[in-house]
């Protein structure tokens, strides 16, 4: 292959046959080929295709590179297959690959013209992409085995351009539109798009079809499986090659690009409208700019070409950038490829098939430069090579040349030879030799390698290193920063930091060095910034290895603690510590001084001598770099330094030195403390001496005065001090404690004011709200409102905390309300176990009961997701948030083998998820977008399930005793104990806070402290011990851990929490004993902390990784835990004879049941004018699609009238009244642009209403309630409703109305928003014209659907509880749930009897503990005899005492039954009971929905006494259907909910109802007989409305 790839774009034309769609309709092809022409021809006249631009015209001919016929049968001799297309081009397309060349395929044409099947393939016909990539495997393979050198990688990307926005196909996590960039060198390229390495063509197939199955695909009248997008496959081919002269990789790269256009169909040609009509626009702007570039780019080529000389058009601009798809091509197109293009016509598409020839026609004109993609490097030493043997021949002499004498110098010997470029060129052999030893050099340095290079660049690092080492600077490998010279005197700094200490060194030089501030002018060696540092702060002099220090006047200069005299030098020693200014603490060390006291010590420890400290300077030091004089040095920091500064100035006495770290510390705090206080409150002599700085720094202020001291001290670091000043000391921390204790009270006091303060302004508010809403309804003429007064009620701190905990004592008892729950939400359960079990998802969902606060939401700190649990659907945060105990869904997720828990408003959710598979099963469009898993299951599941815990109480731990219990392990499913474990909790210490310390007492506690009660603010350090674990089976579990959560031990206060999880315990490969947990726990007793440890309990809880065969026993405990028990003992004492009979139970009737309901309702408005003839007339109303419930059409200065019609297809189900109320208001502006103007009259208007109201409920089990409200719009005193609306603009109104129903206790109210538009009082009616364009249709009135769903109250009696039971409620599909039924109350019962077990286990381990530890009371002798009978009494009395509620609320899922016969006067108060339960509605608006499933005329039954039938036009929505009078869908007349639909057809129903093809539409709140017109249309309705029907 050539390494120039000069070129045009090679384009290739492809014809597909006839398809059944032009094949009915008759269509004629237009197509003809002859050689590597192709012909179109004109329609004839007459066609469907005939247009007067058409057959003026003659026939059309284009050449191409080739014109492959495909449009004939097989076995012509011309038929183009797809293999002879791969020949052509793809293998091609492998060869410019191999060579280094980028390359690319574009397929262009119409929709249906057959891009994917040339370029995909279907079947076993593989397009040009499988068999281009399975020869591409095949060369790669065949190279590696014939050079071992040689090495290929293959990496793929694979994106969709849809809607101008990028996505990858090959990661599911780049869900989001990617950005396209350019790179100066790289070109356009999309950022964060995944690039995947294959080994195999399988692996690459795999991929490909993953990502062909997310792409973006519609049906369109060209296509039924059009690609909406554009997808570029591209292969990113690596070939790597080893050198073995010259030992160095080369690499080549290739891209190989596989494009497959989206169709280029005009929107008239594919009927599109709506959101395909706005995709076909953005895929034409994609495609039309592709044309605009292609002709930009021809135009150029060719002026190129032509004239290359000029400039001028040739260099106008290529609009690439105008859209993503071009901007990506831009090297496709006009850059460095190697590009083919397939030009895919339809043989009988006029219009669309000349306009592709013509787009291909101007393609190939392009002319590309493609370039070989090799390493600069690679390519220079190729070339150096063969400049070398070149050269070499020429030195060497050949025979055609001259042959001189060797006595003639190089100089005069000439070497003629002819260059590369064909140049005859002359040079002396001198001048070879000179080239050819520059080109070795030049070859030696390129093949040097990287070893070789970083080994040189080393050692010139060393050599630096040296350089730099008597500095002091190294850059050395596990060393930061600088390290400490061999030889000269230096400053280390010290830091409060440890991190930050050491890392800092000042040398100290020969001669002066001066110490001076960062922004002085003046000169200095050592620059430092802070308070107190002086231009000339202080200087060091070094003489011959000895250093003194001198400091100037007014300068802030501490050694070893104390102040130095300004004038006056002092000597340094190794050790010595310097602070300048406020915040500089150095160590001065000398390394030659130490190095010297090292000797003396050495030889007189030699000598056998003893020797003093005062021979020895200093104490020698492990570390002989860095020593010290007088310590240490481990000691001397920054703490050492600033503490030795504060017993200087206050004149301590140096034994506090050997005080703990933390009571010292305490101590400079509040000395601190107090000598800034003292400060402040006194007159400062300097402004800046106040207490303004943000550290308490101001000990080292230069306002004291400097201590006394002589200028011979050496290494005396102990400053003494008069002992007399230890008792102003203690008093001056007396003092200060008791202002801290002051200042503690007085904030706990602040606290209280706090929450008084924001619980009157909480009044406050409910005040402002209320008078708000009394001057808002008066101002709107409103007179019926509720007049009670409002008074607000002040509680104080003290009551506010008594309130809230009753509250909380209260909301704790939840078993009745939980039991609500559990009973009104079994049909729920139920479907979702119905539709799981449907799709076969191996998973099971029943109740349980989720504890609340720390076991709330338990999951694993061991588990692989367990960062996860925040985000996205791993976090259930209703859950995880609760406090009090809650009914959840538990999961048996048989699939994962794992057990988790939902809420219920999560289970909610996720059941409408499970149901959008179902209802949209028909609609592939719909549910491409749904995952047929992620609804059923956590995603991702958990590795380990939580199984139980063990509950310990806190109340030892209260009490500063330590314990060690066997506690049992009880499972929160089944409430039963499933094994046990040992806890031991051992107190270390209990370090008391500083205001419970007296003088005499020490901090801190043995490990066995004297049993008493922990002090507010102590620090208590205990250890918990778990182990000897028992009871847990390997058969139920695999692996096991256990974890405690501080929460559980300290309360929930906390900001974050933190879990500490034992490790994981294989079952198969360990022991059950070898489970261990011991950890340390230091806690800060706070009063709410005590107050939990006083009355809690901490759960230690337990996981694991379940197996199967636990899941079934969870889900058989379940089924027999609901088993039904009967009494046997009343009947096993009687015989057959006397046995009563008794009838077998019958299923109870629903109107027996109080259960949630759900109606749709059906809201038509019409607004009517006064008319010439005096009746009120509809106005029309225009509506731009199926999505716009359009705008009424309305003159100025009319009388109005609103009529509102409400169809319900309940009926009787939802026992309407009246309408109670119409209010309009809220007037609004929409503009053109879609945007909302603020209402300028917001006030919503009650309207009058007529009198006569029309309820009706129909033989075809439907209601229907209409009234009609007088409207004059002059009272909304709104412009917008008085001028003429401009055009394109809207008037929105709210309107709201209600109804009364008689099971509710309110009526029921309903919102939405209509628009108007106001017109001129002479104003013509709308013309039909306007519905001839697009989807405008002219109505009389808007319809609007309502979801209304009624619930029971929330208080109820516990006798009627059983009538919320919904478990018997009838769901389509329960007969394969077999025997299983939901959970009843008998799960409340469950959590409660294991609440109560679990904490008087706990309780009694607790006492036995506390009673262990008490010492025993004298008992006086008499008490043993003849008091001992009082004791027994007292005591059984106290232990027989029932503390609560003397009632007990029984909890039943079965009615009482009376023990009398019941009797009609028995039965009469609960069928009172029952009609008094009213229920509270919630309404909702169902948005409208486009995208009809089927349309059809049926005939319907409305009266099945009269035998009427009528023939409606049905329009399929799912997941509803709606009824309208006729095909042009102008008059709605009704709509049906599909919701748990069931479709009966058979002949003995048809034989039933009369009517042939006929068939029954069962749904939940009504029936409905239909016919269909023929069998196939039958068959059609019957599957499209229930799809999951299995055929009969």
């Amino acid at each position: 292959m050539a390494e120039a790839g000069d070129g045009n774009i090679k384009v290739v034309v492809r014809c597909r046959p006839l398809n059944s769609r032009e094949l009915a309709r008759g269509a004629k092809p237009l197509i003809r080929m002859t050689g590597n022409q192709t012909i179109i021809d004109p329609p004839e006249a007459g066609s469907a295709q005939d247009s007067k631009r058409a057959t003026e015209r003659k026939p059309m001919a284009f050449s191409f590179d080739k014109s492959y016929w495909s449009a004939g049968p097989r076995d012509e001799p011309q038929y183009c297959s797809q293999q002879t297309l791969y020949d052509d081009l793809g293998k091609e397309l492998l060869d410019h690959g191999f060579s280094g060349f980028n390359a690319c395929i574009l397929a262009y044409g119409q929709t249906g013209s057959g891009k994917s099947y040339s370029m995909m393939g279907y079947g076993a016909d593989k397009g040009i992409i499988p068999l281009t990539c399975q020869e591409l495997f095949d060369r790669v393979e065949s190279k590696k085995a014939a050079d071992v050198n040689v090495n290929f990688t293959v990496e793929v990307s694979y994106i969709e351009i849809y809607n101008e926005k990028v996505r990858d196909l090959l990661n599911p996590k780049n869900t989001g539109n990617l950005r396209v960039r350019e790179h100066p060198s790289l070109g356009p390229y999309v950022e964060d798009l995944s690039k995947l390495v294959v080994n195999s063509y399988d692996e690459m197939m795999t991929l490909m079809d993953e990502g062909n199955k997310a792409r973006t695909v519609a049906a369109t009248n060209m296509n039924e499986t059009s690609s909406r997008s554009h997808a570029v496959f591209t292969l990113l081919l690596t070939m790597k090659r080893h050198d073995v002269d010259t030992n160095m990789d080369t690499e080549k790269v290739s891209r190989i690009s596989l494009v497959d256009l989206a169709g280029s169909e005009r929107a008239n040609s594919t009927g599109a409208t709506g959101q395909r009509l706005k995709e076909g626009a953005n895929i034409n702007k994609s495609l039309t700019t592709l044309g605009k570039v292609i002709s930009a780019l021809a135009v150029a080529s060719q002026a190129d070409h032509g004239k290359k000389g000029k400039k001028g058009k040739a260099e106008e601009f290529i609009p690439y950038r105008d859209s993503v798809l071009t901007w990506l091509l831009k090297d496709s197109l006009g850059g460095n490829s190697k590009t083919a293009m397939i030009a895919a016509i339809a043989p009988a598409d006029y219009e669309e098939t000349l306009s592709t020839l013509r787009y291909a026609d101007q393609a190939k004109k392009i002319r590309n430069k493609a370039v070989v993609n090799e390493d600069p490097n690679a390519k220079l030493v190729r070339e150096l090579k063969e400049e070398l043997e070149m050269l070499r021949a020429r030195v060497s002499g050949s025979n055609s040349e001259d042959v001189y004498d060797p006595k003639v110098p190089p100089e005069q010997q000439k070497v003629t030879y002819q260059t590369k470029d064909g140049r005859i060129k002359t040079v002396t052999k001198a001048e070879l030799q000179d080239q050819m030893e520059t080109s070795e050099k030049l070859m030696q340095s390129l093949n040097e390698t990287w070893e070789e290079k970083m080994q040189r660049t080393q050692e010139v690092q060393k050599e630096r290193e040296k350089a730099l080492e008597e500095l002091g600077i190294t850059v050395e490998k596990n060393l930061v920063g600088v390290h400490t010279p061999k030889k000269m005197p230096h400053l280390v700094n010290l830091n409060e930091d440890p991190l930050m200490s050491e890392c800092l060194i000042y040398q100290i030089k020969p001669g002066k060095t001066m110490i001076g501030r960062l922004d002085s002018d003046k000169p200095a060696a050592i620059r430092l910034s802070g308070d107190n540092i002086l231009e000339e702060h202080c200087y060091f002099e070094n003489n011959d290895g000895k250093v003194v220090i001198q400091c100037m006047a007014d300068s802030v200069t501490f050694l070893n603690g104390k102040q130095i005299t300004p004038g006056q030098s002092y000597k340094l020693r190794s050790g010595f510590r310097i602070i300048l200014g406020d915040n500089h603490v150095f160590r001065f060390n000398n390394p030659e001084e130490v190095r010297k006291q090292r000797d003396r010590a050495t030889l007189k420890s030699n000598m056998h001598l003893s020797i003093s400290a005062g021979d020895l300077d200093g104490e020698t030091s492990t570390r002989p770099d860095s020593p010290v004089s007088s310590t240490d040095q481990a000691d001397v920091d920054w703490t050492f330094a600033k503490r030795e500064a504060a017993f200087a100035r206050l004149g301590l006495d140096p034994t506090l030195d050997n005080l703990p770290d933390d009571d010292l510390n305490k101590l400079f705090e509040k000395i601190t403390k107090v000598k800034t206080m003292r400060d402040h409150n006194s007159k400062p002599s300097r402004p800046e001496s106040s207490m303004g700085h943000s550290q308490a720094d101001d000990v080292w202020s230069e306002t004291g005065r400097p201590f006394p001291s002589d200028a011979t001290t050496t290494d005396d670091t102990s400053v003494h001090g008069s002992p007399a000043v230890d008792g102003s000391l203690q008093d001056v921390q007396h003092h200060l404690e008791h202002r801290l204790q002051e200042m503690t009270e007085s904030s706990a006091e602040a606290e209280d004011l706090k929450v008084e303060k924001e619980h009157m302004e909480h009044q406050l508010r409910l005040v402002r709200a209320q008078m708000k809403r009394l001057i808002d309804a008066r101002s709107r003429g409103e007179t019926d409102l509720d007049t009670a007064d409002f008074e607000p009620v002040i509680y104080s701190a003290k009551q506010l905390r008594l309130i809230r905990r009753v509250l909380d004592r209260w909301r704790a008892h939840r078993s009745f309300s939980m039991a609500e729950m559990v009973l009104s939400s079994a049909v729920l359960v139920k479907e979702a176990n119905i539709i799981s079990k449907e799709l076969g998802k191996d998973v099971s969902y029943n109740f349980t009961i989720s504890s609340g606060g720390s076991l709330g939401a338990p999951t694993s700190a061991v588990d692989t997701i367990a960062g996860l649990d925040e985000f996205g659907d791993v976090a259930d945060p209703i859950l995880a948030s609760a406090t009090q105990p809650s009914v959840a869904v538990k999961v048996l997720d048989k699939r994962h083998n794992a057990i988790y828990s939902w809420s219920l408003d999560r289970m909610q959710q996720q059941v409408q998820r499970m149901r959008n598979l179902t209802t949209y099963i028909d609609r592939p469009s719909y549910t491409q977008h749904f995952s047929s898993d992620e609804p059923f299951y956590d995603s991702p599941p958990p590795e380990y399930s939580f199984i139980g815990n063990a509950l310990i109480s806190l109340a030892p731990l209260a009490r500063r005793l330590s314990s060690s219990s066997t506690v049992p392990i009880f499972c929160r499913y089944t409430s039963e104990a499933i094994g046990s474990c040992r806890v031991d909790v051992k107190i270390v210490s209990v370090v008391l806070s500083a205001k419970h310390l007296n003088g005499s007492t020490a901090s801190t506690r043995s490990s066995s402290p004297v049993p008493g009660t922990v002090l507010p603010g102590s620090k208590l350090i205990f250890f918990l011990t778990v182990d000897s674990v028992k009871g847990l089976s390997s058969h139920d579990f695999s692996g096991i851990h256990l974890q405690v959560r501080l929460s559980s031990i300290i309360g929930t206060n906390l900001a974050s929490e933190e879990v500490f999880p034992s490790s994981a315990l294989d079952m198969e490969s360990s022991s059950l004993s070898e489970l261990k947990f011991r950890r340390s726990f230091s806690i800060v007793a706070t009063t709410k902390v005590l107050m939990h440890l006083r009355h809690g309990y901490a759960p230690i809880e337990f996981f694991a990784a379940v197996r199967p065969t636990y899941l079934e026993r969870l889900e058989r405990w379940d089924e027999m835990r609901e088993v039904k028990q009967y009494p046997l003992s009343t009947s096993a004492n009687q015989t057959p004879e006397n046995r009563p009979a008794t009838l077998p139970l019958m299923r109870r009737s629903e109107t027996d049941f109080v259960v949630e309901q759900t109606h749709d309702v059906v809201a038509w408005l019409q607004v009517c004018e006064l008319g010439p003839d005096g009746s009120y007339v509809p106005v029309p109303v225009i509506s731009q699609g199926s999505l716009d419930p359009g705008a009424f059409l309305l003159h100025q200065g009319l009388q109005r009238r609103i009529v509102l019609s409400l169809s319900s297809n309940s009926g009787q189900q939802l026992p309407w009244l009246e309408v109670t109320k119409v209010r309009i208001g809220n007037v609004r502006l929409l503009d053109p642009k879609g945007r909302m103007h603020e209402s300028t009259s917001k006030a919503l208007v009650t309207l009058p209403l007529l009198k006569d109201q029309a309820v009706e409920f129909r033989p075809d089990g439907t209601g229907v309630l209409t009234a009609e409200a007088l409207w004059d719009s002059s009272v909304h005193d709104s412009v917008l409703l008085n001028r003429v609306t401009a055009a394109n603009q809207r008037i929105l109104l709210q309107v709201h109305w209600a109804i009364a129903v008689e099971t509710c206790g309110d009526p029921v109210q309903f919102n939405m928003d209509v628009a108007i538009t106001m017109r001129t009082r002479d104003a013509s009616p709308p013309s039909k014209f306007l519905t001839f364009f697009g989807s405008t249709k002219i109505l009389s009135k808007t319809s609007t659907l309502f979801s209304v769903r009624l619930s029971p109250p929330l208080t109820r009696s516990p006798k009627d509880l059983w009538r919320l039971d919904t478990s018997e409620k009838y769901v389509r599909g329960e007969e394969a749930l077999g025997v299983w039924k939901p959970r009843g109350i008998s799960v409340v019962e469950d959590y409660s009897r294991l609440i109560s077990t679990e904490r008087r286990a706990a309780d009694v381990q607790a006492i036995r503990v506390i009673l262990t530890n008490s010492p025993p009371r004298p008992v006086p002798v008499d008490t043993l005899a003849w008091r001992a009978d009082d004791m027994l009494r007292k005591s059984l009395s106290l232990w027989q005492k029932q503390f609560g509620h003397r009632g007990k609320i029984v909890l039943s899922q079965e009615p009482t039954d009376p023990e009398e016969p019941s009797t009609l006067k028995r039965r009469t108060p609960d069928f009172e009971l029952l009609e008094g339960l009213k229920l509270i509605s919630e309404t909702k608006l169902i948005p409208r929905s486009d995208g009809a499933t089927k349309k059809g005329h049926l005939m319907i039954l409305v009266d099945a006494s009269q035998n009427i039938w009528e023939r409606r036009w049905f329009v399929l929505k799912r997941p509803y259907l709606y009824v309208y009078a006729h095909s042009n869908e102008l008059e709605e007349t009704g709509i049906v909910s599909l919701s748990g639909v069931n479709v009966e057809s058979d002949p003995h129903k048809e034989f039933l109802l009369g009517k042939p093809f006929s068939f029954t539409l069962f749904t939940a709140s009504n029936s409905h007989a239909l016919a269909a017109p023929n069998a196939k249309e039958l068959h059609s309705w019957t599957s499209k409305l229930d799809p999951t029907r299995l055929p009969s």
